[in-house]
């Protein structure tokens, strides 16, 4: 039975309750095994929880448009006149996260059209794939570069370095006085091993008369 499947079914309008079914979960059990290799393959600093929701849910979805549209034309233009009017406002910076949800999507299409066989060989030479160039010289490496920002009553004359143990490279960016009479330097840091924002906030709180301390990670644009 198994085997049948695997070669494919007559593409029709409306599919019986268990293809549907079958397609369904099929796609639901491809796009999991997506959504584990991204989660494994990761390595930002903070794991995007609704971005591995939605690389699942979109194949589902995918699967259910397709297999409604089938053959119908008609049907096919509504669905896409549906979907124009929906404004879709949020910003995937990261061209590796686009390709993943782009894979779940494609699950979602093939399982649509009842080519088990091309969703699940493609689902598999993906998976490994990623898992490949994760452990391959060209995987992304941690961003640790950091924007401090430190307001005093005095000009600041102390260095950096007594507290941050030399873990960084510290390059200041910006010195200005303020209207109020303080101070205000703008420093990029570099750091030597993996560290987070709240380590470094906690480590330069010890600087005495501070009157503003604000750290951030620098986010360095992909270019594709």
């Amino acid at each position: 039975m198994l085997e049948s499947f695997l070669e494919g079914v007559n593409y029709y309008d409306f599919p019986s309750l268990e293809v549907a079914i079958f397609s369904l979960l099929l796609a639901f059990t491809l796009s999991a095994a997506i959504a584990l290799t991204f989660h494994f393959t990761f390595q930002g600093s903070h794991f995007p929880n609704y971005f591995f929701q939605a690389i699942v849910l979109s194949s589902i979805v995918t699967s259910m448009i397709i297999m409604s549209v089938g053959n119908n034309l008609a049907v096919g233009f509504g669905i896409i006149g549906a979907v124009a009017i929906i404004r879709f406002r949020t910003l995937v910076s990261d061209p590796r996260n686009i390709i993943f949800m782009f894979a779940g999507i494609s699950v979602g299409i093939t399982t649509g059209v009842y080519g088990y066989a091309v969703s699940v060989s493609g689902t598999l030479l993906f998976c490994l794939a990623a898992i490949m160039l994760r452990f391959s010289r060209y995987a992304k490496s941690e961003n640790n570069l950091f924007e401090v920002f430190i307001s005093h009553s005095d000009p600041i004359e102390f260095s950096l370095q007594e507290y941050l143990a030399h873990r960084f490279e510290i390059n200041i960016t910006s010195q200005r006085k303020l209207s109020d009479g303080s101070f205000k330097n703008e420093y990029l840091l570099s750091a030597k091993t993996k560290v987070s924002e709240i380590e470094i906030f906690k480590q330069l709180s010890l600087i005495a008369d501070l009157k503003e301390l604000k750290v951030v990670r620098k986010k360095i644009n992909a270019q594709l």
